[in-house]
């Protein structure tokens, strides 16, 4: 079964994903199966719920050459960072073939939720602390393509929704 993914310009990557609530519900423990499904599919390392259609503040993760190390994230906030960045390339599985230079933190300390509702902090270092923080704009409605010269651009982001937003009205019409 090939799972669709939400791509750019779609107004649904602009919204801010809601918290999710504890204990899980039967259709979000299974949301969690079919996004890891998605994110190998689409041979990505991350992938957060509204790249699915869902606006749920939750991601999953697997930055192991492997591909066997899958994790999820509830609710998660980064609650310290390094004062190292690194500007690089990303590219996003919702916007195939664009990139953005996005400046990055190299290690983060993560607080989030587990499966069973449980609060954890774990520091992530390079290119896992690269994709939690991809992934957490995307719970935001931010995306790399907004960023220019390593730094966010946020009237570019506004502006862009805006005729986005704008355009697809017009032509649903």
């Amino acid at each position: 079964m090939y799972i669709e993914l939400v791509k750019y310009p779609d107004p649904l990557l602009r919204e801010v994903s809601k918290d999710v609530t504890f204990p899980l519900d039967d259709k979000t423990s299974r949301l969690i199966k079919f996004m890891y499904r998605a994110m190998y599919q689409h041979h990505g390392i991350g992938l957060a719920a509204v790249q699915i259609g869902y606006t749920k503040r939750m991601f999953v993760m697997d930055t192991s050459r492997a591909g066997d190390k899958p994790q999820v994230f509830f609710n998660p906030e980064i609650v310290k960072k390094s004062t190292e960045t690194l500007c690089d390339n990303e590219g996003c599985l919702s916007a195939p073939g664009k990139t953005g230079e996005v400046r990055r933190d190299l290690r983060i300390i993560l607080k989030y939720q587990d499966e069973e509702g449980k609060e954890q902090q774990k520091t992530f270092y390079n290119l896992a602390a690269r994709c939690i923080q991809h992934e957490l704009d995307h719970l935001e409605g931010k995306l790399c393509i907004d960023y220019e010269k390593g730094d966010y651009n946020e009237r570019k982001h506004n502006a862009e929704a805006m005729v986005e937003s704008d355009f697809r009205t017009k032509s649903n019409s």
